[in-house]
């Protein structure tokens, strides 16, 4: 009856504006509505009824599944409430004992003045945990003013948090300093400490670095000591690009002097590649000679995506890259990627695609779109293509469209989910799409292009935005923030952040099979992934004898998958993990003594109960969730209190099967 009444529309929300406990009780048993509609009026009905009970209640939303559209209406409404809400946690009525969440999600949306306020206050009787348990570093981070980021600082430089805290305590400083230009209110010379010697972690060491140089105004850094890091034999690789970025952040003679020194033949090829790009930024004339030494060495597509991407941050600098390439012996791999990159994010720098084509033997235009060119392809794509074959070319990393489109959940974000693009849009429209990327930009996908002080250049779709910050997500798919005091030109772009020439490099067949692949998506069958209830997003990893001997072969039913043991990879369409994607994925120790194979995903629970799941895997395989056993014969249930879920399949390394997939309809898989 609730829902039908709901439905009628916003009006009927409002007239519960009485703050008497009969209405508030059944805004508050609204806000949990299954209809995700229903949460929404009662949200913004509760943000009529001024008092603390409202806003708890309007809190409690939290506890049931969200979406943007909840979120953003529960952001509004605790802004509403924000006065009712802050009086009753000072006043001891709103405790926030196990509603962490609850306090996190408040605190970041009210008003920077009212959430260091309330931080203040509590700090006072809550002193920061060793583990960094709840909310409060990142909170204090994001809203903060110098004096509770100062308790922040203290407690780290003292190393009074353990090794994850404390990178999370650093990672929280800097981002105060870059979005909001608040720094602790003490000395923060102790910084060097944490950077400078081997005595950190390497996590820990590079936080640092990059906290130094979002302090530099207040504690710069030495150039010495930073070109001593990235040369230094003991330190790891993140260590030396992180050391390097800070010179290329501090720039100079003296910090151009270093990064050329870096850039050196001698130097080992992924710092020297990181060095070439930094001194672009810092030194042109010192940078552009090394080019023509360090391009022929790009013959990992990668490392050079990843080179091209550094090179052409650099305001204005197309033109005098393709100036200083070679006339010839650029490998495929390496022109291709420069190639793609040139015509990727709203660029069009097409004297450097046209240098890389020639010095490298790649045609650097792929002629002409024609109607007729449309036609022939959307034929052969009919006649000829084959959409199985058609989804392993839509995976190829050169082209990259799984780090930029999602289908049915799992991919990038960068640009619009392809989910059901075959079932809504024709043939020809796919194949125009693809060819000439610009032409049709989606609504909500220009590119945003954005020029810092500092002489950077940034291309990429809105992620986020605050009144501090400026969240890209670029061609990558990684998000790149920027703090909006340090914009000096900002622009929606009139290009496609897909690059075009995407089918420059691919036979015949591959473009029908693509084609094929993007018209089927949607479609009832094998390509269309738009139900729910089975897992996509998987990370995956063996254990040898070597765990065994360390007694340490359990470790992957406990440790978190962002370990760099764990290599993600996504779910094919239909919903399978194939025995390629395994084989593929663990290939890196294929020639030790494999004791088992682990495939791992995640769930989350909304409701208490039993949760059971089904697989198709092969003979002997189990089924683990936190840790614990659930079995090894489909199906199989295990009873879950509402939260996060890791969810590992073990496998024996004998007995891959072809391709197997777990499902649940009790439960949702976690995609991106």
């Amino acid at each position: 009856m609730t829902r039908k009444l709901f439905s009628a529309g916003f009006a009927f929300a409002l007239s519960l504006q009485a703050a008497n406990a009969a209405s508030l009780d059944l805004l508050g048993k609204l806000a949990h509505d299954e209809s995700p509609k229903v949460r929404l009026e009662a949200l913004r009905a509760l943000a009529k009824v001024h008092n603390a009970q409202a806003a708890e209640l309007a809190l409690g939303v939290l506890d049931s599944p969200m979406d943007p559209t909840l979120d953003y209406a529960l952001w509004l409404t605790i802004n509403d409430l924000a006065d009712p809400w802050i009086a009753a946690l000072e006043s001891g009525a709103w405790k926030p004992d196990g509603k962490e969440k609850q306090l996190e999600f408040a605190l970041k949306a009210i008003k920077p003045e009212k959430a260091t306020r309330v931080l203040s206050s509590l700090l006072k009787t809550r002193p920061l945990s060793q583990d960094g348990s709840g909310p409060w570093i990142e909170v204090i981070g994001q809203a903060g003013g110098p004096n509770e980021l100062q308790i922040l600082w203290n407690q780290t430089v003292t190393h009074g948090f353990s090794e994850t805290a404390s990178v999370r305590a650093l990672n929280s400083l800097a981002q105060a300093a870059s979005a909001r230009k608040q720094v602790p209110s003490g000395d923060l010379k102790g910084i060097v400490s944490l950077y400078a010697t081997g005595g950190q972690a390497d996590p820990g060491r590079v936080a640092a670095l990059k906290l130094a140089l979002a302090w530099k105004a207040s504690v710069k850094p030495e150039i010495s000591t930073l070109a001593q890091l990235a040369n230094s034999a003991d330190s790891s690789p993140a260590v030396k690009f992180a050391a390097v970025d800070g010179l290329r952040a501090l720039g100079g003679d003296a910090a151009a002097n270093a990064l050329a020194s870096l850039a050196a033949p001698t130097a080992a090829p992924e710092i020297r590649r990181h060095a070439v790009t930094a001194l672009l930024a810092v030194n042109q004339g010192k940078a552009l000679p090394l080019i023509a030494s360090i391009v022929p060495t790009l013959d990992d597509e990668t490392a050079a995506l990843e080179f091209w991407r550094a090179a052409l941050s650099v305001k204005g600098i197309g033109p005098a890259l393709a100036d200083a390439l070679p006339a010839s012996g650029i490998p495929t791999a390496g022109a291709r990627a420069g190639m793609r990159v040139a015509r990727e994010g709203g660029r069009n720098e097409l004297n450097l695609v046209i240098a890389l084509g020639k010095a490298s033997g790649l045609a650097a235009d792929g002629g002409t779109i024609t109607g007729e060119l449309v036609a022939e392809l959307v034929k052969k794509a009919s006649q000829k293509g084959d959409p199985n074959r058609g989804e392993w070319v839509y995976r190829r990393n050169e082209l990259a469209c799984v780090s930029c489109h999602s289908v049915g959940g799992v991919g990038g974000k960068v640009g619009p989910d392809l989910t059901s693009i075959g079932a809504s849009a024709q043939p020809d429209y796919l194949v125009e799409s693809v060819l000439l990327p610009s032409a049709k930009i989606k609504e909500g996908y220009h590119a945003v292009m954005v020029t810092t002080k500092g002489g950077d250049d940034y291309a990429g779709t809105l992620a986020r935005e605050t009144p501090q910050e400026l969240v890209l997500r670029l061609a990558s798919g990684a998000e790149q923030a920027i703090a909006k005091s340090d914009i000096a030109k900002r622009e929606q772009g009139t290009a496609s952040l897909m690059p075009s020439g995407l089918l420059d490099n691919l036979g015949e067949q591959d473009q029908a099979d693509l084609f094929a692949f993007l018209s089927r998506l949607g479609k009832p069958g094998d390509f269309d992934a738009s139900k729910g209830g089975v897992a996509r997003k998987w990370y995956l990893t063996q254990t040898a004898h070597t765990d065994q001997q360390a007694g340490q072969e359990s470790w992957p039913f406990t440790t978190a998958f962002n370990d760099k043991r764990w290599t993600p990879r996504d779910a094919l369409v239909r919903g399978v993990l194939s025995k390629e994607i395994v084989d593929e994925a663990t290939k890196a120790q294929f020639w030790t003594s494999r004791l088992g194979i682990f495939a791992g995903t995640e769930i989350k629970v909304a409701q208490a109960g039993k949760v059971s799941f089904t697989w198709t895997t092969s003979p002997g395989a189990e089924l683990w969730v936190n840790g614990g056993k659930v079995g090894s014969t489909s199906p199989a249930s295990v009873e879950l209190a509402p939260g996060t879920y890791r969810v590992v399949v073990r496998m024996d390394p004998a007995k891959i099967p072809a391709s197997f997939k777990v499902e649940s309809s009790d439960a949702s898989f976690v995609l991106n």
